[in-house]
């Protein structure tokens, strides 16, 4: 597939975010605003248009990638988007990032495992604070399992 990855302005961010997941954006780390400082990148097709986004924030030598999107799946978007956030992170002088899934995301956790990233920390129940703040995520979430635990996962980039 050809296509390239570029850098995405802090609007079209909070947009995609808003859309897709709702502010605030909660991960096992912490919870974000629309107006944290995020950053990211796009995958764009051969005819110019966006198929994918990921996103992070950075504090100091740490980042956490806040959301992978692939618009398609199984086009390798996904994989672009990680390769080349972690190539810019290294470039900002990052050296471990960290990235939250859910325990019915089977097909994430596998992708991150492949990739480097471990398990380090189930946070049970976590979705019942999400849901505390944002009462419209589901109970039961892919492939019918129960919308319950976040999932930490850590990578040296070193």
């Amino acid at each position: 597939m050809e296509g390239r990855l570029e850098p995405v302005d802090a609007e079209y961010i909070r947009k995609h975010l808003a859309e897709r997941w709702g502010w605030p954006i909660i991960t096992a780390v912490r919870g974000y605003s629309s107006e944290d400082e995020i950053q990211g990148l796009s995958w764009r097709d051969e005819w110019g248009e966006v198929q994918g986004l990921i996103a992070w924030h950075i504090e100091g030598e740490r980042a956490e990638i806040v959301s992978v999107d692939a618009y398609q799946q199984g086009r390798h978007i996904g994989g672009r988007l990680l390769d080349g956030a972690e190539m810019a992170l290294r470039e900002l002088g990052v050296n471990h990032v960290s990235i939250t899934t859910t325990n019915d995301n089977l097909r994430a956790l596998a992708f991150y495992q492949r990739r480097g990233y471990r398990l380090v920390k189930l946070d049970l129940d976590a979705m019942d604070r999400v849901r505390a703040l944002k009462p419209n995520v589901p109970q039961v979430g892919l492939e019918g399992i129960p919308l319950r635990d976040m999932i930490e996962l850590h990578k040296h980039l070193t």
